[in-house]
């Protein structure tokens, strides 16, 4: 896997003006000029007006309107519509844009307040009672007590503007979604880690900045490449209606080839890279649900319950494992659901019996099933002898454990020879030799990178969907396949 980044993502919102670093500074320190102006001056009136009316003075009031009519004429109204001009023109030339984030919406809901009520009310009173003072040598009470206290909403209006200016109480309106980067992948980051079984830890991965992740239906899996490089794939096991974070439950293979154990080090803050969630392993509509479960295949039978219950739908889970302690989920799921989970801790209670679980289940029933293919195959013979008319959908997981060697692929019409290491896969080898080979799910789940075979014997592990082309000539499938010899394929 290559170990260079792909260019950062891109903003899911730019801005509609850009402006150069030198400009946009000088725009920011007139807003804020012009801001405190504003502000200072109405606090000035505030005082004043707050004054003059428990005072009683006329003489004093005479000289206040005299002051603010001057201000008035000096252009002390003009700062507002200059704190509102440049404060529209750093939201078009920003990524904080005008309508985007609901506390710029309200510093501009409440700078535009004040400006209509000084148009409308506080201008009006202060030429009033400028006029009344000259015809009628006092004050006029309902005027000055109008005026005092549209000042005090104006000063409460523009206070809440500065102190949301500075601390972004809220949000954008519609949170951004992760969009991926050119290869297909996009930047998260882990949220939480927990322990969930004896080698099993739960991680959680949010996307960055708060946004919210690409939707997935339950039974999807993703690749996450770590931070060496290695990419490895995983079922997603959280609720399909919570964007906010995936989580993947992750047991750790002490035997395998590092990529459990380097997940297992993950910590909160650190940063992987995500595929986007593909599903190979869809949840169909049924009248009732039966999962079936083994290991560490509970984590897509996880989401798929989580969506069934959300349904309210009938549904019941057979789960084993070798212990309980082994056993991601099963104290949470059995708490939860108590009447609809059974486990089956192998090396105390046995293994479930399976024709029981299927013999009674109604017409058109969708089993579920997940684990490893002991289980598995056992599971499809059960319901081929037992219970022909219900439907039975699996995924299954490997270990990769096994025993790997190194062989040879030639790509006949390129004529293109590559080794396969024993750490590496057949397609990355055919990729990397310049054979362009096509491929989706790279579990051996969807067929995109299927070869034919022209010679030789390739070694498909057993969950491929066709081993065979319909004139039997075999078929190899570069991602998950193998060759203990010498292989011809037709790419």
């Amino acid at each position: 896997m290559p170990t260079e980044r792909a260019p950062k993502s891109r903003r899911s919102h730019r801005p509609r003006i850009r402006l150069p670093e030198p400009a946009r500074r000088a725009l920011v320190a007139c807003h804020v000029l012009a801001s405190v102006g504003w502000l200072a001056y109405v606090t000035f009136v505030l005082v004043l007006a707050v004054y003059v009316y428990f005072a009683d003075d006329p003489v004093l009031a005479g000289e206040v309107w005299m002051a603010v009519k001057v201000f008035n004429d000096l252009g002390a109204g003009v700062v507002s519509f200059v704190v509102l001009g440049t404060g529209v023109a750093l939201g078009l030339s920003t990524r904080w844009g005008l309508v985007r984030h609901w506390w710029v919406i309200a510093k501009l809901g409440a700078a535009v307040a004040v400006i209509v009520g000084g148009l409308l009310v506080l201008r009006p009173s202060a030429t009033y009672l400028g006029d009344h003072l000259v015809a009628v040598g006092g004050t006029h009470r309902t005027a000055h007590l109008t005026l005092t206290v549209g000042v005090a909403l104006a000063f409460a209006l523009l206070a809440f503007a500065a102190v949301v200016s500075y601390a972004r109480p809220w949000g954008p309106v519609r949170p951004a979604v992760e969009r991926p980067q050119d290869d297909g992948r996009f930047e998260v980051r882990v949220r939480r880690v927990a322990d969930l079984a004896e080698k099993v830890r739960s991680i959680e991965l949010a996307g960055l900045h708060n946004r919210l992740l690409p939707p997935f239906e339950a039974g999807a899996h993703i690749e996450v490449e770590l931070p060496s490089g290695l990419v490895r794939h995983y079922s997603l096991c959280s609720d399909s209606a919570d964007r906010l974070a995936y989580r993947i439950a992750v047991l750790r293979e002490d035997a395998g080839q590092g990529g459990s154990r380097e997940a297992h080090r993950l910590r909160p803050g650190d940063v992987v890279r995500l595929s986007l969630p593909r599903n190979m392993f869809y949840l169909g509509l049924h009248p009732y649900y039966l999962f079936v479960a083994g290991g560490i295949g509970i984590t897509p039978i996880v989401s798929m319950i989580l969506q069934v219950e959300r349904a309210g739908l009938p549904w019941r889970l057979v789960y084993t494992g070798r212990t309980r302690s082994r056993m991601a989920f099963a104290d949470q799921l059995a708490t939860t659901w108590p009447g609809n989970v059974v486990l089956y801790p192998t090396a105390t209670a046995g293994r479930p019996n399976l024709v029981a679980e299927v013999a009674g289940l109604p017409s058109a029933t969708g089993v579920y099933a997940c684990g490893p293919d002991r289980l598995l195959n056992a599971l499809a013979g059960t319901i081929g002898r037992a219970a022909p008319h219900i439907e039975l959908r699996t995924e299954r997981f490997s270990s990769g454990s096994g025993v790997r060697e190194r062989f040879e692929i030639l790509a006949e019409r390129t004529g293109t020879a590559v080794e396969v290491g024993v750490q590496q896969s057949a397609l990355d080898a055919l990729n990397a030799g310049g054979v362009d080979v096509p491929s989706s799910c790279e579990i051996g789940a969807c067929g995109t990178c299927r070869l034919r075979v022209l010679e030789g014997h390739p070694e498909n592990p057993p969950h491929v969907p066709e081993p065979n082309a319909p004139d039997g000539a075999p078929y190899f499938y570069p991602c998950v396949s193998r060759s203990g010899e010498h292989l011809i394929v037709d790419a």
